[in-house]
């Protein structure tokens, strides 16, 4: 079955490719490094996350050094063959009992930040028909803008603050429709909605970064101001929340993105739902 739908979903989403005539990022494309999935499985949705990529800039392969096939020996090479690219573009596919673990990383060398992404996907077919949204939220995050100036180069990009249980207990605020978030000893945590809910949390610190995660159940009322019947809708559809959070400013600050539903609503009628929309996201440490 898998190997029919495969080439079904291929002929589905490459006709998507865009291209244009102005000049565009050149972005770096290193393989995948995966677990537990096929090689023909892995190289189907690398393909398909460089077609996409393809609306962002030009995509370079980095396993793919030899000149191009048109090349005569004479005249210039294309701007992709002899500068270093604006973007670098890795992920990985890990597959575990509740599904597909699927991570992008791009790092932004002119601005030197870098931002990963992680998704959880049932089959194949799911992560297939999410991927476009998955790039688009990568590269649509502030960090990952358009490229910098050159002289943007010459300031030093903030850098992540080593991290540690110690640094992160405490009350933090900022974080839309909540009012703050208290984070405890030994991996515990909860936020309190501005609707009145209350969600317990959990969190770890791996490679420098704070991954909190949503442990209640979910709640209309964790969807406050939306419409009841959206609200509800949605938490009968959307998975835990996630924060995957950096620290700055001598620990006064915990930034990164959240990785939530989000809904596309008319009127008071739910139209659409990203499950795993990614979006930035800032919190504040409290004195209070």
């Amino acid at each position: 079955m898998r190997k029919r739908l495969l080439p079904f979903l291929a002929a589905v989403f490459f006709p998507f490719l865009a291209y244009s005539q102005e000049s565009k990022p050149i972005i770096r494309f290193s393989p995948f490094f995966t677990k537990g999935i096929g090689i023909e499985e892995t190289r189907f949705i690398e393909s398909l996350i460089q077609s996409y990529l393809s609306d962002f800039g030009d995509v370079v392969n980095f396993f793919d050094s030899s000149l191009p096939q048109d090349f005569s020996g004479t005249g210039a090479l294309p701007d992709t063959w002899t500068k270093a690219p604006d973007y670098v573009l890795t992920g990985s596919i890990y597959l575990e009992p509740d599904g597909r673990i699927f991570t992008l990383e791009v790092h932004n060398t002119v601005s030197g930040d870098t931002l990963s992404s992680t998704t959880v996907h049932r089959t194949a077919s799911d992560l297939a028909l999410k991927a476009r949204s998955l790039v688009e939220n990568v590269f649509s995050s502030p960090v990952m803008a358009a490229k910098a100036s050159p002289e943007a180069k010459e300031a030093p990009a903030e850098r992540p603050e080593p991290i540690t249980e110690t640094a992160v207990i405490g009350t933090w605020r900022g974080e839309s429709g909540i009012e703050m978030i208290r984070l405890q000893q030994g991996g515990r945590g909860v936020a309190f909605f501005s609707s009145g809910a209350q969600m317990n949390l959990s969190y770890t610190i791996e490679n420098n970064t704070l991954k909190v995660r949503q442990n209640s159940p979910n709640t209309e009322r964790y969807y406050y101001p939306l419409p009841y019947g959206v609200a509800k809708q949605l938490s009968a559809e959307a998975g835990p929340m996630v924060w995957e959070l950096y620290l700055y400013s001598g620990g006064a600050h915990l930034k990164g993105v959240k990785i939530s539903a989000e809904a596309k609503v008319e009127g008071n009628l739910l139209v659409e739902i990203n499950p795993e929309a990614s979006r930035d996201t800032k919190w504040t440490r409290s004195m209070r």
